[in-house]
């Protein structure tokens, strides 16, 4: 329930504070002295789109805030919980939203600022605004499944087939998509295959460009290499007293023989000693090594060939070798699954059908749990329709399931059901669509009676209605007020309203008047009580509170109210 309404800078309003309490509340006053701007702001806080024109001229931002108390609702619990906003109070929670000159909203939700989108989700369940405008959405055919769904409390069953459903068009697409990438998988597979073929057919081993260029660098330098190792196994090799080893060879007895003489000569000796036996080793190593050296052209030529396949498999799939073996086998992991492409498929296409008929079956449970609700939503809705001055009018929710071309059920988001609500208004003419509806005093009585049973079936404590009874009057707004109190006595109801038979029903009435103040215009809210609200109701029935006749009929109005409460 919203308990107080606080409006700052809001169009013509400088500055209201409103004070609400149970029951049913009317606003009331002059055309064009603010009552809808109150519904308006109330629409601001509780998130709707807004830009800089609502902000009071001369001012830098519009502020309006609620304090609302809570339902019992787990779901409300739930949700402010899963964002960590505490109920301070236990009981009641305070809301507020700002628009500044420059276009940005801010909104809080207790101390925690919340986005719009937020804001709109947490407050559809403290109040629900019927405004005139409301009217296009309720002629509006797209809109009644929604309705009913809401009346018949599906929403758990909806979101459970909507899950399915998903998953089944899901399938169906992935399906789709195999089947037209068909021909497309038949060329990518002829291309991997001939990848295949062209890598296996080198049989191109790791590291193996790698050991052959080392080969092809020793056979094709044969020559120079064998010269500078016979080069250097002549300048070691004993032979002649000129080598390298019999230089010292000698070298190493002359310092044996200084030694015997001289002790400290002796780590010099053995080192000498040392490096005579590592040189004789390299010598031997080398002299091995060049016997061993064979010049073979015809295996030059087959290495020099192989290193250019090779190097052909490099530029194709390379750069390095290395790369050409990662992508041989990545071809052979893609193939083998194009080539289980269509096994796939099959697999796909079971589940597919698999899917399609949970989806049907979720979708005949649904469509039989609204056709059950639509017929007692019928049924409620013509008895309130009756009450407000349509006494012959008949109310039907038709539930027409959607067929294809081959006459099967078509699936959609909301099962294969198409809803809509149809009214007879008077005796002898057929049912019509709501939309073809021309009486906006019908569609006002319609809009209440649907508003109402919904009501019943909602969390929502506060409702809104702002200028429902556009259109009617007389006999049929005496019914509007009865029935709009009799909704007020397990639903807080604030009410716009031209009508003095449904502002007489009201438990609290605030006038809503126009003042101009140092050239200003701004609106105030005055509560009325006793002689007031007396010339109230009389200004609403003559357009004048002067009027003895009104005043009259005004205090017969109220009286008779009070003792029907």
């Amino acid at each position: 329930m919203l308990e107080q309404l606080s409006v700052q800078n809001f169009a013509i309003i400088e500055q209201v504070d409103i004070d609400l309490s149970r029951g049913m509340t009317v606003f009331s006053g002059e055309t064009g002295a603010g009552k809808s701007l109150i519904v308006d702001a109330l629409g601001f806080l509780l998130g709707a789109k807004a830009d800089n024109s609502i902000i009071r001229e001369g001012a830098a931002d519009c502020t309006v805030s609620g304090l609302f108390s809570i339902p019992d609702n787990p779901e409300v619990q739930r949700w402010l919980e899963e964002r960590g906003i505490s109920d301070e109070s236990e009981s009641s929670i305070l809301i507020r939203r700002t628009l500044k000159q420059n276009g940005r909203s801010l909104a809080w939700i207790q101390n925690r600022q919340v986005s719009r989108a937020e804001l709109v989700e947490f407050t559809q369940f403290l109040v629900d605004i019927h405004g005139q405008h409301e009217h296009q959405r309720l002629i509006d055919p797209a809109t009644h499944i929604e309705m009913l769904d809401a009346y018949a409390s599906l929403d758990q069953d909806l979101k459970a087939y909507q899950k399915i459903y998903q998953e089944w068009r899901d399938s169906v697409k992935a399906y789709q998509s195999l089947l037209e990438e068909k021909a497309k998988r038949a060329q990518e597979m002829d291309y991997l295959e001939f990848v295949i073929k062209d890598i296996a057919s080198a049989k191109p081993r790791a590291g193996e460009d790698i050991e052959l260029a080392a080969e092809e660098k020793i056979l094709s330098q044969h020559e120079k290499l064998f010269a500078a190792i016979s080069e250097a196994s002549s300048s070691m090799a004993a032979g002649d007293s000129t080598d390298a080893l019999h230089l010292l060879k000698r070298a190493r007895a002359d310092l044996e023989t200084a030694r015997a003489i001289d002790a400290r000569l002796g780590p010099f000796a053995d080192r000498l000693a040392a490096a005579y036996y590592e040189l004789e080793d390299i010598s031997e190593s080398i002299a091995e090594y060049r016997s061993g050296l064979r010049f073979d052209p015809g295996r030059l030529e087959a290495i020099q060939n192989r290193l250019a396949e090779l190097q052909r498999l490099k530029r194709k799939y390379g750069p390095e070798l290395a790369d050409v073996l990662q992508r041989f086998d990545r071809a052979r992991s893609t193939l083998d699954t194009l080539a289980h492409a269509d096994e796939n498929a099959l697999e796909l296409e079971k589940r597919m059908k698999a899917l399609k008929e949970k989806v049907t079956s979720a979708a005949a449970e649904l469509s039989e749990k609204r056709m059950a609700a639509a017929a007692t939503l019928s049924s409620s809705m013509e008895a309130i329709v009756r009450r407000l001055g349509m006494p012959d009018a008949r109310c039907i929710v038709r539930v027409a399931r959607i067929v294809d071309d081959r006459g099967s059920y078509r699936p959609g988001p909301f099962g294969f059901d198409e809803v809509e609500f149809y009214i007879a208004p008077n005796p002898g003419e057929p049912d019509r669509p709501l939309s073809r509806i021309a009486s906006g005093g019908e569609l006002s009585r319609f809009a209440l009676a649907l508003k109402a049973v919904l009501a019943a079936h909602d969390v929502v404590d506060t409702l809104v209605f702002d200028e429902i009874d556009t259109g009617i009057g007389g006999q049929v707004g005496v019914a509007v007020g009865e029935y709009l109190k009799q909704l007020s006595e397990y639903r807080q109801v604030l009410c716009v309203t031209h009508l003095a038979t449904i502002a007489a029903r009201a438990d609290q009435q605030c006038k809503v008047m126009k003042y101009i103040s140092e050239g200003r215009t701004s609106t105030e809210i005055r509560y009325l009580s006793g002689d007031e609200r007396e010339a109230e109701i009389a200004r609403m029935l003559s357009g004048s509170a002067e009027s003895d006749v009104s005043r009259s009929h005004a205090a017969e109005l109220l009286s008779k109210a009070q003792i029907q409460q």
